[in-house]
């Protein structure tokens, strides 16, 4: 079985995928970046647009990141990609 190439039009519909997964009050606490030359999609919190009052312990948005990252895992595997997933550490805080 011959792998799809990425265009634009896939790292579209992966995106379009990402952003319907849902998130508190429809925040949507994410951003994402794209690595060309991995051909990979960065997806990190949106520290910006957390809900200090209503998610102190910014449980709500990492569910909100998850369900993003879920949702273009899937995406990308019904486009005939198998996903590889890696949690990398955020930056440390002082």
């Amino acid at each position: 079985m011959r792998t799809p190439e990425v265009d634009a039009t896939a790292v579209e519909n992966l995106l379009y995928a990402a952003v319907a997964a849902p998130s508190m009050h429809n925040t949507q606490p994410w951003r994402f970046g794209l690595e060309p030359d991995t051909c990979s999609i960065h997806v990190r919190a949106d520290r910006a647009r957390r809900l200090p009052l209503s998610d102190p312990r910014q449980r709500a948005q990492h569910l909100a990141v998850g369900a993003a990252v879920l949702n273009l895992r899937v995406a990308a595997a019904h486009l005939g990609w198998e996903p590889a997933v890696r949690l990398l550490p955020g930056q440390a805080t002082g």
